[in-house]
């Protein structure tokens, strides 16, 4: 289900309907300059079956590209995950190739969720070739929310108990990053991991994936201080972006 623009804002046309319906899609769409595709169940839920949600994902986005294709809208942007890359939901331990993680990095997603997000990026992809579009994906780090990051300031920070990347990101930075995903002057199809600058762990990832996983200590000492083990360097770059919160210094 979708609202086409939040009520809120003054003079706003709005629509309620199912992105997995494509003429309320279609409808919903019309008139709009450019799309922000969110519409998604959100993380693996265990009330809803893995069909259920990689489907309604997946044919959530395919149906969002083709009505905009449909339209004549050139940008879309969409919300992709940093669960792509197969560490966030996944059962299976994984090791980087290296450290920092870029965009480029090979994906292994073997959870309902994050395999969505790779078919959303193709299918993003595909339009940008078949249509010309220009479309972003952005891979969104953890989006910490008050209540969590009240529970991390807590906490002083995740433990490292195994091969994470531990990317997170403020919601505010999160909007900043899809303004200008709309805005900045792009052709073709991006993918750009959005993060914070620090990591959500509780000590340096240096030190923290050397411990539990001995056979990256070398690479690991790539990531310094409190970084995460994503970069967010592209998107600092091909955006004009930069996070501006920390759970480490509450605003």
């Amino acid at each position: 289900v979708f609202d086409r623009v939040a009520s809120s804002v003054p003079g706003a046309r709005w629509a309620r309907g199912s992105t997995t319906d494509y003429g309320d899609v279609v409808t919903g769409l019309q008139g709009a300059d450019a799309v922000i595709h969110l519409a998604a169940y959100a993380i693996p839920y265990k009330e809803i079956p893995n069909h259920t949600l990689f489907s309604n994902n997946v044919v959530s986005t395919y149906n969002v590209f083709e009505a905009a294709a449909f339209l004549g809208i050139k940008r879309v942007v969409t919300a992709s995950s940093s669960a792509i890359s197969g560490w966030t939901y996944g059962n299976q331990p994984l090791l980087p190739q290296y450290l920092p993680v870029y965009e480029d990095h090979p994906l292994h997603p073997h959870d309902p969720y994050g395999l969505g997000k790779l078919c959303d990026e193709s299918i993003a992809r595909s339009f940008s070739l078949r249509r010309g579009m220009e479309t972003v994906n952005l891979r969104l780090g953890w989006i910490l929310f008050p209540q969590m990051a009240g529970w991390l300031i807590k906490s002083g920070g995740s433990r490292i108990t195994r091969v994470e990347l531990f990317a997170y990101v403020d919601p505010r930075d999160v909007a900043t990053a899809f303004r200008h995903a709309i805005e900045a002057p792009l052709s073709g199809h991006s993918a750009l991991l959005i993060a914070a600058d620090d990591s959500s762990a509780n000590e340096a990832l240096s030190t923290g994936l050397a411990r539990v996983a001995p056979e990256i200590a070398e690479m690991a000492k790539a990531i310094v201080g409190d970084a995460p083990g994503v970069s967010n360097q592209r998107a600092k770059r091909v955006l004009s972006w930069r996070p501006q919160h920390s759970w480490r210094r509450p605003d």
